[in-house]
């Protein structure tokens, strides 16, 4: 059994994988929030709390391995908070992660315990068993509290090279009057539905379930799907991407704003093929999952 595991700035997941068939059944999930901003000791009580219930789910099954998917920027290879985060997991900086977590574990030295970008360990999902199986040149998309991409080659992420930003991520990116980040995120549509009607929602959802007819919804949609077209197709052209997946809480609002992004695009020229993600989390877990085969992990960029 392999631990696959996605740490984001609210919570952790953690499933127990199977070796052999890679499937992870919804009685091996166990997922609980976590206050980012909280002491070190907290944080880290929670993380070891989540990781031992899993563990002893599946505990007739051997360990072979524990894979995190964790948000940047962090020091994947060592395991360490070795930079200052914005606004969540500050108390950990400097704290060796993978040490911590082994000894508390009472891991042996036999079993990896790896880490890896949680935008990359979704694309690395989705190329493995998602959407992307078939795709050459592909680009995995997350959008939710931030906007995460990562830019796929036979499978394997890409930091650099004809096509591909700096480390492959685009929410940087300069856009309008802002980055990308900020355009392609929840806290987007918080602003622009209270710019529109003085009204504060708590993110996308609150739109998708109104019942009442909203204008201000349709233009809402129309206007994040058209900047999405608009900033995405330079880079789709640019690294003659085969296809892109999207998931993130965003995602769930595909019937709200995935016409329209097509139809954009289209008018462009571009015929990338598109498609919303089945697994969703799922393939954030099976990305990290696919870190302990060795060869796969001595193949990755750093």
């Amino acid at each position: 059994m392999i631990l696959g595991v996605d740490i984001g700035g609210s919570h952790i997941t953690v499933a127990g994988i199977e070796t052999q068939n890679h499937e992870i059944l919804d009685s091996n999930l166990v997922s609980i929030k976590v206050d980012s901003t909280a002491k070190a000791n907290n944080i880290i009580d929670n993380w070891i709390f989540a990781l031992q219930k899993s563990i002893a789910i599946s505990k007739e099954k051997p360990l072979e391995g524990i894979c995190i998917a964790i948000p940047g920027p962090f020091d994947y290879h060592k395991g360490i908070f070795a930079y200052t985060m914005e606004h969540k997991f500050t108390s950990l900086y400097g704290l060796n992660i993978k040490k911590i977590i082994a000894q508390r574990l009472s891991l042996s030295d036999d079993i990896p315990l790896r880490f890896y970008n949680d935008a990359a360990c979704f694309g690395i999902g989705e190329a493995w068993k998602g959407k992307l199986k078939s795709a050459k040149k592909s680009i995995a998309i997350t959008l939710g509290t931030g906007f995460g991409t990562t830019f796929l080659s036979e499978g394997l992420p890409v930091l650099h090279g004809n096509g591909v930003p700096e480390n492959g991520e685009l929410y940087n990116i300069p856009f309008k009057d802002g980055i990308a980040d900020e355009y392609f995120s929840t806290r987007w549509f918080v602003k622009k539905y209270k710019d529109l009607t003085g009204i504060t929602i708590n993110g996308v959802k609150d739109l998708t379930n109104n019942p009442e007819p909203n204008t201000y919804i349709t233009q809402i949609f129309e206007e994040f799907s058209s900047n999405l077209a608009t900033f995405l197709l330079p880079w789709l052209q640019g690294y003659e991407v085969d296809a892109i997946v999207i998931g993130g809480n965003i995602s769930k609002a595909w019937d709200f704003f995935a016409q329209n992004f097509k139809q954009k695009l289209e008018k462009q020229g571009c015929f990338t093929k598109i498609y919303q993600s089945d697994l969703k989390e799922k393939a954030i877990l099976l990305g990290g999952a696919r870190l302990v085969n060795d060869a796969f992990y001595k193949s990755l960029c750093f």
